[in-house]
């Protein structure tokens, strides 16, 4: 019996030292899994701050440009020009058909055929002046639209100088994108920079 006793005690004095030492492995995994997720975390963080981002209203800020609404007003007022003066030979166009309307019942064959080719020629005029201007118009629409996009493309380098951007994006408010956080818009400050630079 006395035996028994002393191999019962030994027993469980080894369970007791297993409980222990298995309680010190859970304990060391635990923080082990703690620290890595730690890591873990702060490596997402510090990978997210190296990967910044902001974004700017494409329409607020052209509302807001004053070279962009300068060169919009000469295009409105050029194309009004272009138009008045494609109406004003339209309506040559109309008045001399009109009058050879008129007069064919008391003009010759010749003078009938002279008259059907001015018209022909006043047409064929009007159309090459309509294909040119709106040629020309395209032309200098174009080449507005890449100055400004150099300006602006100039401006966003100085400002992420430092490379504290990695994208900036170009938001439409009815484009695809329903939410942005505010703190990221920088249209504000390029409203104001580019019209310091490029608005004199």
């Amino acid at each position: 019996m006395k035996n028994l006793s002393w191999i019962l005690h030994a027993v469980c004095l080894i369970a007791i030292i297993y409980l222990l030492t298995q309680n010190n492995k859970l304990k060391n995994n635990s923080t082990a899994v703690s620290s890595t997720t730690t890591a873990s975390s702060s490596g997402t963080t510090s990978s997210d701050a190296d990967y910044p981002i902001a974004y700017f209203y494409s329409d607020s800020l052209l509302s807001q440009l004053s070279f962009f609404k300068e060169g919009e007003q000469s295009f409105k007022k050029k194309q009004e020009n272009m138009m008045a003066e494609l109406k004003n030979k339209e309506g040559g166009l109309q008045r001399e058909f009109q009058k050879l309307q008129e007069n064919a019942p008391n003009m010759t064959r010749k003078e009938l055929e002279a008259g059907q080719q001015k018209l022909a020629k006043m047409e064929q005029e009007l159309m090459m002046r309509k294909e040119n201007m709106g040629a020309q118009f395209a032309e200098e629409t174009a080449e507005f639209n890449d100055k400004l996009h150099a300006k602006i493309t100039s401006y966003l380098q100085e400002l992420n100088a430092n490379k504290k951007y990695k994208f900036v994006f170009s938001v439409a408010r009815e484009g695809n994108i329903f939410y942005a956080d505010s703190a990221l818009d920088i249209t504000p400050t390029m409203v104001q920079a580019l019209n310091e630079k490029y608005g004199k």
